[in-house]
């Protein structure tokens, strides 16, 4: 999926996520993930990047930490949610528009590399990753927080046991997070390389490979960071954390 594309598909739902974003600064979230966040930094941290920002949950609970932030996304629609939140919270955040796969900084400008729920997103995950280790300074850290979003695709009982825990949620509380209607520019996930990929072993072992060091991930996150009606409903793919040191 070229870059265009993505970026008119994220667009599209924008606003809803800008709704669940809204919802997360008002929540316990904002301080739990500040204090896994300062676990995993190192600390003399100063300049952290936020790749892939969206409605700008990390660029704000990172703003309010004191930190120097800049946020890069593709969409437009994205960034105008990040944009209106930032506002509202009165943080500083350097929000740019900009394709992740080709970064426009400096080499080792960021102290830290943040993202959540982005590389299940990419075409060219690999290239990122390099990106990333070109921006980061020696001794700087990678922060990824993802997902195994689409391996009920790829795994009929896993299918199964989402769908039962997509109609327990409904039951228990009226609504599942479903994305908007009018969402029409396509998005096949079968095409996205990191889909039916185990992870979070391949994000670790292509880091080590990469020269990375102290790689090491965390599997499952949601007691610390999840609600119980996310626990409930996407259970069968819990959040997980893959931390790296550039040497």
């Amino acid at each position: 999926m070229d870059i265009e594309s993505m970026a008119r598909y994220w667009s599209q739902d924008a606003e809803n996520y800008g709704n669940i974003i809204q919802d997360e600064l008002a929540s316990f979230r904002v301080e739990a993930w500040q204090k896994l966040l300062r676990e995993k930094m190192p600390a003399d941290t100063h300049r952290v990047l936020d790749l892939g920002c969206g409605p700008a949950f990390f660029s704000i609970i990172l703003a309010k930490m004191g930190l120097e932030v800049t946020a890069v996304d593709c969409a437009e629609g994205m960034l105008a949610q990040a944009r209106q939140l930032i506002g509202l919270t009165g943080v500083s955040v350097d929000l740019q528009q900009m394709d992740i796969n080709h970064l426009d900084f400096a080499a080792s400008s960021f102290d830290v590399i943040v993202s959540r729920n982005v590389t299940w997103t990419l075409s060219h995950p690999w290239q990122v990753y390099e990106e990333c280790q070109k921006l980061l300074r020696p001794g700087g850290r990678l922060l990824l927080f993802d997902a195994n979003w689409n391996m009920p695709l790829y795994d009929e009982r896993m299918a199964k046991r989402a769908e039962n825990r997509r109609q327990e949620c409904l039951r228990q509380y009226g609504d599942a997070l479903e994305t908007a209607d009018e969402v029409t520019e396509p998005l096949d996930p079968l095409q996205l390389p990191l889909s039916g990929t185990k992870r979070p072993y391949w994000d670790v072992e292509l880091l080590r490979s990469m020269g990375f060091g102290e790689v090491h991930a965390e599997f499952d996150l949601t007691e610390r960071l999840w609600d119980e009606k996310e626990r409930l409903l996407y259970g069968e793919t819990p959040m997980f954390g893959v931390f790296a040191t550039k040497f």
